[in-house]
């Protein structure tokens, strides 16, 4: 015997779910232009962002 899952948990669980995925995609393309930023566009420069090289 299967249990159903209510329909307010489902769209809970559903939109955390997407929530996550997201914020995980939005993070990764933010860090890869910052490392384009560094990397690329400050060339000549030396590669630093609040102290950290």
């Amino acid at each position: 015997m299967s249990k159903s899952i209510p329909n307010g948990d489902w769209a809970n669980q559903q939109e955390s779910t997407i929530r996550q995925f997201v914020n995980e995609k939005l993070e990764l393309i933010m860090w890869e232009e910052m490392k384009h930023f560094l990397e690329i566009e400050q060339a000549g420069t030396l590669n630093m962002r609040n102290g950290y090289y």
